[in-house]
């Protein structure tokens, strides 16, 4: 006895109807918004999920020593007093001197060029370098050596010279 072989309709892509993916959408209006402008980051945030599309060139990194370096942006805020309030630009482990065995890069009451290097923040092994952003006066130092430090914490009260 021969059994009838049931035909299946199996549906091609062409059958179905899909979906577009909202997440694919935003994506592809950021890439014609980017490629429109002259903005060369775009970023786009909606609850929990965000995407950001660069655009540019990049540029290879050069390590020059075994520890890697760098200048952490500062940021600067005044104070009610007329001072200056240099803050971490990032959360990080502050340090005032540029190794254990050597001396501090400043202390209260030194006058420093812009460009000094106050103290350096360290994340994951790579130290930044909080430089002075104009010629000031250190009136305070607001951090211990060692301690961890928030993005936007106040590190050092300056006047500016």
């Amino acid at each position: 006895m021969k059994q009838k072989k049931q035909s299946e309709k199996v549906d091609s892509p062409a059958d179905t109807e899909v979906t577009p993916d909202p997440l694919l959408q935003r994506l592809e209006e950021l890439i014609a918004i980017a490629e429109k402008s002259d903005l060369t980051t775009v970023r786009i945030r909606d609850g929990e999920v965000e995407i950001e599309i660069s655009r540019g060139t990049v540029q290879p990194a050069s390590i020059s020593s075994p520890i890697p370096s760098a200048v952490a942006p500062t940021l600067v805020t005044e104070d009610e007093a007329g001072d200056d309030i240099i803050r971490s630009p990032m959360p990080a482990r502050f340090y005032r001197a540029p190794a254990p065995d050597e001396p501090p890069f400043i202390e209260i009451g030194d006058t420093v060029t812009a460009g000094a290097s106050l103290a350096t923040l360290e994340v994951m092994k790579t130290f930044n370098d909080v430089e002075a952003p104009f010629d000031c006066e250190v009136l305070e130092i607001l951090i211990e050596d060692g301690e961890a430090v928030e993005y936007n914490q106040p590190l050092f009260r300056v006047r500016r010279t």
